[in-house]
């Protein structure tokens, strides 16, 4: 069983993981805002390894889940809490906050046992508000509403105080995910997967247990979403429930639904594309679209996804990762084309 997207010749991996790793160099000399610019990588980073757990769950699985913001939260505090509070060192958390994560994933997860689609999504926002909640209401551990001050992250007598050294730390992590989910994929469990995602009846004649793999699928998502809620918090510094609210797990989805919802390396590149349209293009073009149109600022960001998450599902339901794929199919079949548009 296959994917919704074949796989091409991946010899140029690792050219492109030695392209992550002197990136920093590159920028640092031809700009000097290139601490801004990594500002912005590392925030992508972190969102490309939950979008990446979530593409698990909804791609390969086609399990909807709008709750992916409220698991990022229950990372990040749980780990401020641990490391700052309860005095747990940083890689102790890094092992144990995104398990504590995968267990909300699984209780989250017996809901889509029953029920599917839209009203699975439903559900899985409802659980992004109480998670809002509560940490409002544990004020004493989280500091409410108001904002939890986080230690910055230290590994081995090494502490990562600036964007430079959580570049690195981020990016060896965004790599670990990728290879780990894709080796999860190209496993009987991502068969599995699969299977249940094109048809539940089939997969189950097949002998596969539906609700034993859709909790897997949930607690996986999790797990990933509550890694990369370790990373957010301690390379943030500070985190409040303005961080997480809905529009973020929306965001979540535009990411996968632009790169390409069921292909690892699409989604990487949907979290990077939307990422830097976000912070670098929108606040260009920002002054243009108020004076053109009727609305408000703080619209601006949310009318713009929704555009754009409307035309991909209209006029490019694979992504961009689709679309490379069908260019690159083209070109290569492209003497033997059956449109002949050059002759």
């Amino acid at each position: 069983m296959k994917g919704r997207h074949e796989d091409e010749n991946l010899k140029w991996i690792p050219f492109l993981i030695l392209l992550v790793f002197i990136l920093p160099f590159i920028l640092r000399g031809v700009t000097f805002s290139y601490r801004y610019y990594l500002f912005i990588l590392n925030i992508a980073g972190i969102y490309i390894i939950l979008t990446v757990g979530l593409d698990l769950l909804s791609g390969f699985t086609g399990l909807i889940s709008l709750g992916h913001a409220a698991f990022l939260a229950i990372g990040a505090y749980t780990s401020a809490i641990l490391v700052d509070q309860a005095g747990v060192p940083f890689g102790v958390s890094m092992l144990i906050t995104p398990l504590i994560t995968g267990l909300f994933g699984i209780v989250i997860g017996f809901p889509a046992l029953r029920i599917s689609g839209m009203y699975l999504a439903l559900t899985t926002m409802g659980f992004g508000f109480i998670v809002r909640r509560l940490i409002i209401a544990l004020r004493q551990w989280t500091e409410g509403a108001s904002g939890l001050e986080v230690s910055a992250p230290q590994l081995f007598g090494f502490a990562f105080r600036n964007d430079w050294h959580n570049y690195f730390l981020i990016y060896f992590f965004v790599i670990v995910s990728v290879v780990l989910a894709r080796r999860i994929v190209k496993s009987k469990l991502g068969r599995a997967f699969m299977a249940i995602r094109d048809s539940e009846q089939a997969a189950q004649a097949a002998g596969i247990s539906l609700s034993r793999y859709k909790l897997v699928s949930f607690f996986i998502s999790a797990v990933f979403a509550g890694f990369a809620g370790v990373l957010f918090a301690h390379t943030s510094k500070l985190i409040t429930t303005d961080h997480f609210d809905l529009l973020l797990s929306i965001k979540f989805l535009i990411f996968a639904l632009v790169g390409g919802i069921g292909s690892i390396y699409g989604v990487v590149l949907g979290t990077l594309t939307i990422v830097l349209l976000e912070y670098l293009f929108i606040p260009i073009f920002k002054d243009w679209l108020l004076t053109m149109l009727p609305i408000e600022a703080g619209d601006i960001q949310a009318l713009i996804f929704g555009l754009i998450m409307f035309l991909f599902i209209i006029f490019q339901p694979t992504g961009l990762y689709g679309m490379w794929l069908k260019m690159r199919i083209y070109w290569k079949l492209f003497p033997f084309n059956p449109k002949k548009r050059f002759t």
